[in-house]
C-alpha cells in the first residue's frame, strides 16, 4: 500500500490510492520531460557526480558492509576490509604465525549488507621453528576470537585455521 506523504499513513481507500498513483505518474512524466529537454534543474551537478563517484570507489575498495551486534546507540555495520584487517592483525600478533588470507561466511543480512560473520577461515603461514602446529592453530583461533569479542562485541563465530605455508623466521 502507498503511504500518504502528508500524514505518513497507509492509503487504503481505492479512489485515494488511484489518485495517489496518478500523482506519482504525473511527477515522473514531468521529470522525464524536463530531463529530455535538457533542463539543468533535473541534472546532477559536477559536485554531486564527483561525490557519487568517490563513494562508489570507496565502497569498492572497502568491500560490502557487514552487520555487527547492535550497541546501546543502535545497529551498525563495518566494512569487510575493516573486518579483514582486524583478523589479520590478530593473526600476525601470534608468535610464529603470519596471516595469508581470510574469508568469511555470513548469516543472511538485510538489504545491501551482509549478515554477521558466522564462520571465519584464516589461512596462515607457520614458522619452521614452531614446535607444535596444533597449538599454534589454537593460539590463532583464540587471538581471532578475542579480537572479535573485544573490538566488535562479536561473539566468537566458528574459526577455522588452515596452515598453508611455512616460513623461516
Amino acid at each position: 500500500m502507498p503511504i500518504d506523504p502528508d500524514t505518513d499513513a497507509e492509503i487504503t481507500d481505492e479512489a485515494t490510492e488511484k489518485r495517489y498513483r496518478e500523482l506519482v505518474d504525473t511527477v515522473v512524466r514531468q521529470w522525464n520531460d524536463l530531463e529530455a529537454a535538457g533542463d539543468r534543474s533535473v541534472q546532477l551537478s559536477a559536485e554531486v557526480l564527483t561525490g557519487l563517484k568517490d563513494a562508489v570507489r570507496a565502497d569498492a575498495r572497502h568491500g560490502p558492509q557487514v552487520e555487527m551486534p547492535p550497541t546501546d546507540a543502535g545497529p551498525w555495520t563495518t566494512s569487510e576490509l575493516a573486518l579483514r584487517t582486524l583478523v589479520r592483525h590478530a593473526v600476525d600478533a601470534v608468535p610464529d604465525a603470519l596471516s595469508l588470507r581470510t574469508s568469511f561466511d555470513y548469516a543472511d543480512g538485510e538489504g545491501r549488507t551482509r549478515g554477521r560473520p558466522d564462520r571465519i577461515t584464516c589461512r596462515i603461514s607457520a614458522s619452521t621453528r614452531t614446535p607444535n602446529l596444533p597449538a599454534l592453530g589454537e593460539a590463532v583461533r583464540t587471538a581471532v576470537a578475542t579480537a572479535c569479542q573485544d573490538e566488535l562485541a562479536l561473539a566468537a563465530p566458528a574459526i577455522d585455521v588452515h596452515i598453508e605455508d611455512l616460513h623461516e623466521r
